[in-house]
């Protein structure tokens, strides 16, 4: 007895012993679980990959087996099968066929199988065993037999990876795997015969397993793309909306297939990086057919949030993390197509904005409301909700930060209009007037800390024409209030440099603050920052209004009084600080104005003089020779050379030493008494 090439056993002679050591030597295999046997075909190493690449006849064997040999081999078999036959306890083996491992799905087997008859018929081939006619016929019955078997294994692992989106079960993904070990198996004989003459390599030599491997996958992508349901929202009116929502969906419920189910039969690749890929060509192509299309705004915005918002977020979503690199892929739309959709979707996010602020200015309420004590107007949160929501919404749109900048000159814009508006109610006679500048000044300060907050959102020039035009409307409101304020205190500020202001000054200071505080009680329904603005404003004008009328007098001072006017000068400036800073003025630095006026009227030498104008003026650039020439002719005992001499020094000493401008963006105007002479007008 001996052992037989196929699943049982026959007598065999010595005749047929020959024969059969010339045909292939099937594979003894005992029958193990898939893993098992997974685990031999991994770890067993061929015997092809000791021979030389280039030194033929390197797939030489030594077929001269001598009787001796033959005998030996005989006598091996038959003590194994009489081994097996006496031992009923022990497993037999049983040496599968090659068809019989496809039909098991054992894949990897049969592809060792017939890459081991390959590596033994060509073999024999070089072996010069083409001069038997009948050994030539029965090798080419072989090549034959062995390229349908080749053939019949392929359309396997194909129908298995085309299977790739549908299994489910642990034995279809354990095919899987088998048919991915088959691909590398074959990628590997491929690199064996590499170097080898064509003509001495099998015809079907190189098969090209993974080239074909991702050609049908790049063919099951796209036809899977291809039949992606439409979105069934019928909150989607676009088909073109529909169209790409329905391959984006079919995008990620495949990719977490493929993450979930598939990328553990690839383990020595990142398979999920290639489907990827693939599906990303596919997304890729249809945008830029569609982009070539006239788009709707509606649709040119659902374009762009794909490319910057919807698509990014597929790709990177926590199940892929890791597993699909989305910076590797290249852009889905290129610059040069890209560019058209982007302006398109800002010139209607501009013309949508600039409608609705408009419309929220018409919509002003003619009577503000009261709350809590205060007026109030829900304008400027209206426009800062338009205003940033577009601008938000459209840095994910396009996924910058730079290129929706634009979108902020509509505030400017806005601001033009809204200065207008604020102008037209203080010149008419409505009976409100009050109340809706008081709501107003609040929308102000609110439109003023948004810009000053979010100065990113704005460029550097816009930033400050905005700023510039908030400070204009402010004093434009400001302006309304303190202008009957001035009117009322105008007999009190014709008092100030009278002989009555130095011999009564407490009487008429008093006289002039008392007016002061009715005005202000009449500010308390404004916001408290509000409010603090407005006695803050005031302060400075009252002030300005002050020295203005001291500047204007024809009063001299001698020696007799020069010294009690000083002295009124810093009586007047405690009690007028006083009364401002404790109903909420914040203009601290403008406690020493009448005190530094009054110590240059003290000096008698000129050279003194020179020395403190100039420290007024590095205190308050707007202090100008003008203002020098008026204050000085308060002076009785100062000569025209003198107050010549003393201008042009100051003159000269001013264009060396002129300051540098503090921005709106530094500091608010409000609160700086650096300008403060400005409103000194001599």
């Amino acid at each position: 007895m001996c052992c037989g090439d196929g699943a049982g056993y026959i007598k065999e002679d010595r005749t047929s012993r020959k024969l059969r050591l010339s045909r292939d030597e099937k594979i003894k295999m005992t029958i193990k679980p898939l893993s098992t046997i997974e685990r031999a075909i991994r770890s067993s190493k061929s015997k092809f990959s000791t021979f030389q690449k280039v030194n033929l006849p390197f797939f030489k064997k030594n077929f001269q087996n001598t009787e001796e040999v033959q005998d030996e081999q005989h006598r091996k078999c038959v003590s194994e099968c009489e081994e097996v036959q006496s031992n009923e306890t022990q497993l037999a083996e049983i040496p599968l066929t090659f068809k019989q491992n496809l039909k098991e799905q054992h894949f990897a087997v049969a592809g060792k199988q017939l890459i081991n008859r390959e590596e033994r018929l060509f073999s024999v081939k070089q072996d010069g065993v083409g001069s038997s006619k009948n050994l030539v016929e029965e090798e080419e019955d072989n090549e034959e037999s062995l390229r349908k078997d080749f053939e019949e294994l392929l359309e396997e692992v194909w129908l298995k990876v085309e299977n790739s989106f549908d299994f489910r079960t642990e034995n279809e993904k354990e095919a899987l795997n088998q048919a991915v070990l088959v691909i590398q198996q074959e990628e590997e004989q491929d690199r064996r015969w590499e170097g080898v003459a064509e003509k001495e390599r099998p015809p079907w030599r190189p098969r090209c397993y993974r080239r074909t491997h991702d050609s049908q996958l790049q063919k099951m992508v796209q036809r899977r793309m291809e039949e992606a349901k439409l979105d069934s929202n019928t909150d989607t009116k676009s088909s073109i909306q529909k169209e790409i929502i329905g391959k984006g969906k079919q995008i990620k419920e495949d990719l977490l297939h493929i993450a979930e189910h598939v990328r553990s039969c690839y383990p020595e690749e990142n398979v999920c990086q290639l489907y990827a890929k693939l599906y990303h060509q596919e997304f890729c192509a249809k945008l830029r057919e569609i982009a070539d299309y006239g788009l709707s705004d509606a649709d040119c915005s659902h374009v762009l949030q794909w490319v910057n918002i919807h698509y990014p977020s597929i790709l990177r979503c926590k199940e892929l993390i890791g597993v699909i690199e989305y910076e590797q892929l290249t852009a889905l739309l290129p610059e040069y197509m890209l560019e058209p959709l982007e302006e398109q979707y800002l010139t209607q996010i501009e013309d949508t904005l600039q409608t609705w602020c408009q419309n929220i200015l018409k919509e002003e309420k003619p009577e503000p409301e009261l709350r809590d004590g205060c007026f109030f107007s829900p304008l400027a949160i209206d426009v800062i909700e338009c205003v940033h929501g577009a601008i938000m919404s459209a840095q994910k749109v396009l996924g910058s930060c730079s290129k929706p900048q634009r979108i902020t000159y509509q505030i400017k814009e806005f601001l033009i209009s809204y200065q207008d508006y604020l102008k037209s109610v203080t010149e008419s006679n409505q009976r409100n007037i009050d109340a809706v500048l008081k709501a107003n000044l609040l929308c102000i300060r609110q439109l003023r800390e948004y810009i000053t907050t979010n100065q990113k959102l704005f460029p550097a020039h816009l930033k400050s024409d905005c700023m510039s035009l908030l400070v204009s409307i402010r004093e434009l409101c400001h302006g309304y209030f303190t202008k009957s304020v001035h009117k009322d205190l105008k007999g009190m500020y014709a008092k100030l440099g009278t002989s009555e202001w130095l011999k009564h000054s407490e009487h008429v200071c008093g006289e002039l603050l008392e007016g002061v505080n009715t005005h202000i009680q009449k500010l308390i329904d404004l916001d408290k920052t509000c409010l603090q603005d407005m006695v803050s404003h005031l302060h400075k004008e009252v002030l300005a209004e002050y020295v203005r009328t001291l500047m204007k007098k024809k009063i001299k001072f001698g020696e007799e009084n020069i010294q009690q006017a000083v002295e009124v000068l810093c009586d007047n400036n405690q009690r007028i600080h006083t009364l401002f800073t404790e109903a909420g003025s914040k203009m601290d630095d403008l406690k020493d104005v009448l005190p530094r006026l009054g110590e240059v009227l003290a000096l008698k030498a000129v050279h003194f003089i020179e020395f403190e104008l100039m420290n007024l003026f590095k205190s308050y650039p707007d202090f100008s020779e003008a203002h020098v020439c008026a204050w000085l002719h308060l002076l009785a005992n100062i000569s025209t050379s003198e107050l010549r001499l003393i201008r042009k020094s100051f003159s000269e000493l001013q264009e060396l030493n002129t300051p540098k401008e503090i921005s709106y963006q530094e500091q608010d105007p409000l609160y700086s008494s650096r300008d403060f002479f400005s409103k000194v007008l001599v």
